[in-house]
């Protein structure tokens, strides 16, 4: 199911008219300083979810991972075109190693030409480079933008946990995917106040972004309301339907794990039980705001219920014996 903004019948304003909002936000390369990201939080009241730890090898291949580029020459009389970038190396268990290329674009096949060997010390975190080749392409500024890169991933937050951030304030929100390509979600009249501190958080982000690669796209969101009709709640539905069919097939693949193998953590057992029975929630919820039942996924919200059931007698199992 793809939808564009233009689908959808928009208000001007809110009013009793109002089904919700629908929210596109795009989310490009970003690194933020974690001492930014701590003052935006506080300032504007966001909720910092983002993780203080930072591995040396996520980051070594985040930064090897942003180099790209793309140039024309002419040779001869023939435009040639060739791209620049990492791709993965045959290490050893000591280090982590890229290989900077070079891709030659061809009408029969494309030509690579190994640039430069970027590589990690995982023991040690020491950054380097060798084996420069030097031809029409310069490997040096390309080695040294990606240790720029190496260091500033080690003290930023990036994109992953911006992106998870946004996706649990999302859920609080009770968001609903409404486009299969994109991030565009439909936001309930109720939680549409919410959205005022998601735009201006993803603002805020931009306004501090260290990433500034030429070929990415700024962070950006923007909204709109919906009419409240026969139509658009159709369309709601039908995304509801598409969004929440995932979740439980997460759900259900997820407590299955839990129960297969046995495991004896009641925070784990717990937490899930808390996970399903805010999906129960989002349904009912749902179901109030487009003015009727949803009933075409009861079966598996039946087998979730049977699985959350059980999920919450493990737990209590667990509890039992931990007392005893």
């Amino acid at each position: 199911m793809a939808m564009t903004f233009d689908q959808f019948a928009a208000v001007r304003g809110d009013s009793s008219d109002v089904l919700g909002k629908i929210l596109y936000y795009s989310l490009s390369s970003i690194l933020v300083e974690r001492a930014d990201l701590e003052r935006i939080c506080l300032e504007t009241g966001f909720p910092n979810t983002a993780s203080s730890r930072v591995r040396i090898v996520d980051a070594f291949r985040s930064a090897t991972g942003d180099i790209y580029d793309r140039k024309a020459e002419v040779l001869d009389g023939t435009a040639r075109i060739f791209k620049i970038y990492c791709r993965d190396n045959h290490g050893d268990k000591a280090t982590v190693s890229r290989e900077l290329v070079k891709e030659t674009l061809d009408e029969s096949t494309n030509r690579y030409k190994k640039l430069a060997n970027i590589s990690l010390d995982r023991e040690s975190g020491v950054f380097s480079y060798e084996n420069l080749i030097f031809d029409s392409v310069d490997p040096l500024p390309y080695c040294h933008q990606a240790q720029e890169l190496f260091e500033l991933y080690q003290h930023c937050v990036s994109r992953k946990q911006v992106e998870t951030m946004l996706e649990h304030y999302l859920n609080d929100m009770q968001a609903v995917k409404v486009s299969g390509r994109g991030k565009i979600y439909f936001i309930p009249r109720d939680r549409m106040h919410m959205l005022d501190l998601f735009e201006d958080f993803i603002a805020a982000l931009e306004a501090v972004n260290k990433n500034n690669n030429p070929y990415r796209i700024p962070l950006d969101s923007n909204s709109m309301y919906v009419v409240d009709d026969q139509k658009q709640r159709d369309k709601m539905a039908a995304a509801f339907y598409n969004t929440v069919r995932r979740e439980i097939e997460d759900y259900q693949e997820r407590a299955n794990h839990l129960i297969q193998t046995g495991n004896q953590s009641a925070h784990i057992l717990d937490r899930w039980v808390l996970k399903i029975e805010a999906l129960k929630d989002k349904k009912a919820h749902y179901e109030q705001i487009l003015q009727r039942e949803l009933h075409n996924l009861d079966e598996e919200f039946t087998t979730l219920g049977y699985l959350a059931q059980e999920l919450r007698f493990r737990a209590n199992s667990a509890r039992f014996q931990k007392a005893a």
